[in-house]
């Protein structure tokens, strides 16, 4: 393998490494978000107070 193609791969998971921590975390908080929404927009007249979804 040339010296190249070895920095190549390096720099490669390198680059990719953040993203093993990224990805859930943003999945994580869309998923929050979402649910906010969707508690957000039903009435409180249809869940009694202390009933979660």
């Amino acid at each position: 393998m040339s010296r190249w193609t070895a920095l190549g791969v390096m720099m490669t998971f390198f680059a990719m490494l953040p993203l093993d921590i990224d990805a859930p975390a943003l999945n994580l908080c869309l998923m929050a978000v979402v649910r906010w929404a969707v508690l957000a927009g039903i009435p409180d007249t249809f869940f009694a107070r202390g009933q979660t979804a």
